[in-house]
């Protein structure tokens, strides 16, 4: 099962009201050969079966940033072993505290971490052959920030086969 990152990334309208693109980028080895991530070499993505990522930054009200990565992968194992490469990374280099929430696709894990100038959210998701994440910095902390990085995260979920 093969799928399209940019397919599974939510556009400005799906993703709700007041949201703007400000970025978007799509890559795969082939266009970009030196690519890695934070946590992953190009050797380790090209030995995970990495096929494509869609990368968008939005602006919410003009002030709260979100980050959709949404990377597919030839299998699961691939995607399962980019997942927990990315857990490892963002636990050890203290990019914040576990949240409790749902599950999403598969294993989910999320993350807070307060700043002076706002709360950062990572939400990572295993579904298929798709390890997704969704970062959102909010520059005041409110209750429904939650449910908003959770319900962004749920349909980029319903969107994978």
């Amino acid at each position: 099962m093969t799928e399209r990152s940019i397919d599974i990334a939510l556009t400005r309208v799906e993703a709700g009201d007041n949201i703007e693109i400000v970025h978007e980028n799509v890559c795969t080895l082939l266009t970009e050969p030196d690519l890695n991530f934070n946590y992953a070499t190009t050797e380790e993505l090209a030995n995970w079966g990495f096929s494509e990522g869609c990368f968008s930054c939005f602006l919410m009200d003009n002030k709260d940033v979100i980050i959709q990565v949404i990377t597919t992968y030839q299998d699961s194992e691939g995607a399962n072993k980019a997942y927990n490469a990315d857990v490892d990374y963002l636990k050890k280099n203290k990019y914040g505290r576990p949240v409790k929430t749902k599950t999403i696709g598969e294993s989910s894990l999320m993350l807070k971490k307060k700043d002076t100038d706002g709360v950062t959210y990572n939400l990572l998701f295993l579904k298929n052959n798709v390890f997704a994440a969704v970062s959102a910095k909010y520059k005041k902390e409110k209750a429904e920030n939650l449910d908003h990085i959770t319900g962004i995260a749920e349909k980029i979920a319903e969107k994978i086969n």
